[in-house]
C-alpha cells in the first residue's frame, strides 16, 4: 500500500480509502489510484484485512455434490445474491457419497470444510446438510454465529430453507392419477437421506388418497442404471395389456426407465407407460427421444433466500426462520402431457416457534 502511495503521489489514508470506502475519495484521484495499482501489480492482503476486521466479507457454501443441479442452481443464486452485497461467495464440494444403502454408509467432506470455513471467520456460512447437521453447527459456534441450513429440515439455533419432498411425492401420484394411471411402481432405494424417505411419504398419502395400487420397487442405487434394470424387472413381470406408471424418487432413475423402456416397442410411451422423476435436476433440454415430466425445485431462489437469511442473522432481535419454497410440476412427454410448469402453492416463511407449516 506504501508503493502505491507514493506511485500515485497520494496518502497511505488515501489508498485506505480508495480499497475500502472509494465513495470518500474524488474521482480522479480514484483514477490515479487505480492507475498505480496496475502498474505495480499491487493485491491485497486479504488475511491481514480480516485479521484487523476480526472477520471476513466472504460466506461459505458447503454443497453435498455439484453433479447435482439443484446444489449448482443453489449456488449460482446465493452467488449473484452476495455479489449485490459486495460479498464473495466460497463453495467448498463435499463430495457426499452413498458406499453403501444396507448398512447405510457414506462418505463426505462435510465436517472438514465446515471447520476449516469457521477457522477462515466466514461472515456467514451455508450448508446444505444431508444428515443431522446439529453436532457440526454447534462445534463451529463459538466462531460463526450466522449459519442457515439448506434442504434438510431440522429445528435448531438456525434458519432453514427449504422445499417440501413430501409435497413433491403428493404431486407425483396425483399427476399419474391425473394421466388415468392406477398402477404406479416407486423406484427408490430404502430410506437413507431424509428427501427421500419424505418422497415416498407423500407418494404413499397421494396413493392412499386417490385409491392408487402403489408397488414400491426397490432399487440398489439413484442412477440411469438401477432405473433400467428396474424396468427390465418390472417387464418381465407384468402382463402386455397392464398399463402401469413409473415414479422415479430422482430423474436420474426416472430417464433409466424412459431409455430402458425404448427397448421395448410393445409398450407406448405415455399411452401404455408414464414415467416422472421427483427431484427435477433433469429440464428435458437434452431428451433425444421424450421429455421428461418431473417435479420442479426452485434452486436459484432457495439460494438468493439463504443469503438474505444469514445477513439478517446477525442483525439484533433476529428470530429465525423456517423457509419453504414452492415446488411445482413441468409436464412432459413422457406423462402425455405438453410441457409446462405448475407451481404446487405459494412459498411460506415460519419461525421458529410458530404452527408447523401445512402445505
Amino acid at each position: 500500500m506504501q508503493a502505491v502511495a507514493a506511485e500515485a503521489r497520494v496518502s497511505l489514508g488515501t489508498v485506505s480509502n480508495y480499497l475500502n470506502q472509494p465513495s470518500r475519495v474524488a474521482p480522479a484521484t480514484r483514477d490515479r489510484v487505480q492507475a498505480a495499482i496496475d502498474r505495480l501489480g499491487y493485491i491485497r492482503n486479504a488475511a491481514a484485512r480480516d485479521l484487523k476486521r476480526r472477520g471476513s466479507d466472504g460466506i461459505g457454501l458447503i454443497v453435498p455434490d455439484i453433479l447435482n443441479r439443484l446444489f449448482v442452481d443453489i449456488a449460482r443464486g446465493a452467488q449473484i445474491t452476495a455479489g449485490h452485497q459486495n460479498l464473495s461467495l466460497l463453495m467448498a464440494n463435499a463430495v457426499y457419497a452413498f458406499e453403501s444403502f444396507s448398512p447405510r454408509v457414506t462418505s463426505d467432506q462435510q465436517d472438514q470444510f465446515l471447520d476449516y470455513f469457521a477457522e477462515e471467520r466466514m461472515r456467514g456460512i451455508l450448508y446444505a446438510a444431508m444428515s443431522d447437521p446439529t453436532a457440526g453447527i454447534n462445534r463451529i459456534r463459538a466462531h460463526v454465529r450466522p449459519i442457515v441450513v439448506i434442504n434438510y429440515d431440522r429445528p435448531g439455533d438456525w434458519c432453514s430453507v427449504l422445499v417440501d419432498n413430501q409435497q413433491a411425492g403428493r404431486l407425483g401420484g396425483e399427476h399419474l392419477a391425473e394421466a388415468g394411471f392406477r398402477t404406479v411402481y416407486f423406484l427408490s432405494p430404502p430410506n437413507v437421506a431424509q428427501a427421500i424417505s419424505d418422497r415416498r411419504a407423500g407418494a404413499r398419502d397421494a396413493a392412499r388418497r386417490l385409491e392408487l395400487q402403489l408397488i414400491e420397487w426397490k432399487v440398489d442405487g439413484l442412477w440411469l442404471d438401477d432405473g433400467r434394470r428396474a424396468i427390465e424387472e418390472i417387464v418381465a413381470r407384468t402382463s402386455t395389456n397392464e398399463r402401469f406408471a413409473v415414479l422415479g424418487v430422482t430423474d436420474e432413475l426416472a430417464l433409466g426407465a424412459l431409455g430402458a423402456l425404448r427397448m421395448h416397442p410393445q409398450l407406448r410411451v405415455p399411452e401404455d407407460v408414464a414415467v416422472m422423476g421427483l427431484d427435477g435436476t433433469h429440464d428435458g433440454k437434452f431428451s433425444d427421444w421424450i421429455s421428461l415430466t418431473s417435479v420442479t425445485v426452485p434452486g436459484n431462489r432457495m439460494g438468493e433466500e439463504a443469503i438474505r437469511l444469514v445477513l439478517d442473522e446477525a442483525e439484533p432481535r433476529h428470530r429465525h426462520e423456517r423457509m419453504v419454497l414452492p415446488v411445482g410440476v413441468r409436464r412432459g412427454g413422457s406423462t402425455g402431457a405438453a410441457e409446462t410448469t405448475i407451481l404446487a402453492y405459494p412459498r411460506h416463511s415460519v419461525q421458529n416457534g410458530s404452527s408447523p407449516l401445512v402445505p
